[in-house]
């Protein structure tokens, strides 16, 4: 992923961050935890980037809530404009938050910032009550996480790789009972920038993740039923640190 370039504006995608943080700390300042506010439709819209591609239709925003927690919502462009179908979801984030833009890097306990793509759905089943691409996931199957390796993030097969560092893809817990592939650092792969970026269960509530984004059985089965590949859907990911920050990532997605 390029390096971070100063400007005086913000990258378009961040106006939409600071407006969901704004309206959240309106909300929210006394909620507790799992009792988010919901998104009005009326509200919506204001939390599309300004750059979403025109062919985009899903969008799921993952807004901070402090330290390794967030507030999933699933958004549905139709012909009378932007409509909240699913959230306020609980998630956990990286141990660590969010990664400002263009500042992920491998093994940081972070979760990146940014725009991007929805790949497919994967799990431990051999199917899954999905639209998307699905693929199972087996005692095979691994993600390179090593950043020497010329498979760095990406998913390949026990004895195809020779990376020194890999996640299993299939793990002794239910974490990826039911996932969902972001594609971050995905096109192009940059060494170092951090991989195996996720939508995944969670272990337990208020667990924080590697970077990945956790949310519970139910939430995770809702928005994987949910998600439509003709619909293009993406993942809007950011904290109120990145909104507030005068950077740009060019070529994001």
């Amino acid at each position: 992923m390029p390096s971070l370039h100063r400007c005086r504006i913000p990258h378009p995608f961040l106006f939409p961050l600071i407006a969901l943080v704004a309206f959240l700390a309106a909300g929210c300042a006394t909620v507790p935890h799992g009792s988010a506010t919901h998104i009005p439709d009326h509200e919506a819209s204001t939390f599309v980037p300004r750059d979403l591609p025109a062919s985009t239709a899903q969008l799921v925003v993952v807004a901070d809530d402090g330290g390794a927690r967030a507030t999933v919502y699933a958004l549905q462009r139709s012909p009378d404009g932007w409509h909240t179908r699913l959230g306020p979801l609980e998630a956990s984030i990286g141990k660590k938050g969010f990664a400002r833009i263009g500042e992920k890097r491998e093994g940081d306990g972070k979760t990146p910032s940014g725009l991007f793509p929805l790949e497919f759905v994967f799990g431990y089943a051999a199917s899954a009550p999905t639209r998307m691409p699905y693929r199972q996931a087996t005692e095979n199957d691994l993600w390179v996480d090593d950043p020497s390796s010329p498979d760095y993030n990406t998913w390949v097969r026990r004895g195809e790789t020779s990376a020194s560092s890999f996640e299993l893809m299939k793990l002794p817990d239910h974490r990826y009972r039911h996932g969902v592939v972001i594609g971050y650092n995905r096109d192009p792969v940059v060494k170092g920038r951090g991989s195996a970026i996720f939508i995944h269960e969670w272990l337990e509530m208020g667990r924080p993740t590697a970077g990945c984004v956790a949310l519970n059985e139910a939430g995770i089965v809702s928005l994987i039923s949910w998600l439509d590949p003709g619909e293009h859907p993406m993942i809007l990911m950011g904290d109120a640190a990145v909104a507030a920050a005068p950077g740009r990532e060019e070529g994001m997605r």
